[in-house]
């Protein structure tokens, strides 16, 4: 498991790679909620949510076709992290954290 958090106008996201799955939480969020595969019930949660969540959160992980097909080209978590990082930082986001994470059974 490969958890990576950023910064963007002062406000901290996380995202953890697990299984080459990515799932992302923040101070609004709260829980953990899987952005790709893009969980199809994330849409209809962000408009239930009478404004709480902003719609922005749904536009951030819409991907086009080739950002789609690079993310599932990525053959490990670590190639899917750096995918991650690098599409952070061009939208301005700054890292401040990426670690391996090992879980219970000895595996990370």
């Amino acid at each position: 498991m490969i958890r990576i958090v950023f910064t963007f106008n002062r406000e901290i996201l996380k995202f953890v790679v697990v299984n080459r799955e990515v799932w992302y939480s923040d101070r609004i969020w709260g829980k953990l909620i899987r952005c790709i595969p893009k969980d199809k019930k994330m849409v209809q949660k962000i408009k239930m949510s009478r404004n709480k969540l902003p719609i922005q959160l749904a536009k951030m992980f819409t991907l086009t076709k080739e950002e789609q097909a690079e993310y599932d080209s990525a053959k490990s978590d670590d190639e899917l992290a750096t995918i991650i990082i690098r599409d952070g930082r061009s939208r301005g986001c700054k890292l401040e954290l990426r670690e391996e994470i090992e879980d219970a059974t000895g595996n990370t």
